[in-house]
């Protein structure tokens, strides 16, 4: 995800870009590789909306899991608009007094009559914020008629100016703390009694006592599981067996079902 300040750039760099001209292509295009399925638009389309969906594709800041700008064709109150997104991931402001921030959308109602009364219902026309003054803020806007010619052009409002319906607020990824990664468990080692290997020097078929219980509470810690029936019932048996060849194989020597010398070493140092 992109920065506020590159959405705002974005704006800016496109002042001026006239309907029907190649920059004005360029936003469309935009903003349908932005839109949801279904709201595509063409250039014969009010294009106010698109232009903040173009801004927001062109710095990735189209609006995912909280983060970013609502992408639609609409600045009304529909299930697709950009009101409706605002609403849904928290970021819409209801107020005509809020002091908004460069980055932040505006969306106008022309049929407002003053402040108060208030009127919200409508929604006009919607721009980007790009400056902020001590009394007024600069809204730069696609589809903004300017000496006859719709185009992408600046407009000053006043803070608490009669024709805002309100504001959205964007959060932007350099703004949010990134999630902290998962710590990686430290890794240990077994902590349980080792066995005492017999004076032959290895455990096999037929060994049974203590320390064949031993050994299979370790081959249990090595791979849980591995004596699904007997469990560590102080016998070697064929379980058992094949318990130690599975364990022998996690722990790289030699699988041959006879517990050792080199598997008790591997043991020791084998951590998870």
């Amino acid at each position: 995800m992109g920065k506020r300040s590159e959405f705002v750039a974005k704006a800016v760099s496109w002042l001026g870009t006239k309907k029907g001209s190649s920059g004005h292509k360029q936003i469309i295009a935009d903003y349908n590789k932005g839109c949801d399925a279904g709201r595509k638009n063409s250039i014969n389309d009010p294009w106010c909306a698109d232009f903040v969906g173009a801004c927001a594709y062109e710095t990735d800041n189209i609006l995912k899991d909280g983060i970013g700008v609502p992408c639609d064709c609409s600045c009304g109150t529909g299930d697709h608009s950009l009101m409706a997104k605002a609403k849904k991931a928290g970021i819409w402001v209801e107020s005509d007094s809020y002091i908004p921030r460069t980055g932040d959308v505006i969306i106008y109602d022309w049929k407002d009559k003053g402040n108060p009364p208030e009127d919200i219902t409508g929604h006009d026309h919607t721009g980007i914020i790009t400056s902020v003054g001590a009394n007024s803020f600069v809204v730069t806007e696609g589809n903004k008629k300017v000496n006859g010619i719709y185009q992408v052009g600046n407009r000053t409002v006043q803070f608490n100016g009669q024709y805002i319906r309100g504001f959205i607020t964007p959060k932007f990824a350099d703004e949010v703390a990134p999630t902290p990664p998962t710590p990686t468990p430290e890794k240990h080692g077994y902590t349980g009694e080792f066995p005492t290997l017999p004076s032959r020097g290895y455990f096999k078929k037929g060994d049974k006592g203590k320390e064949v219980r031993k050994l299979q509470n370790l081959l249990l810690w090595i791979s849980p599981g591995c004596l699904p029936r007997f469990g560590a019932d102080s016998e070697y048996g064929n379980e058992t067996y094949n318990a130690v060849k599975v364990c022998q194989s996690v722990l790289g020597v030699k699988t041959d079902g006879l517990w050792g010398k080199k598997s008790q070493l591997a043991a020791r140092e084998y951590k998870k």
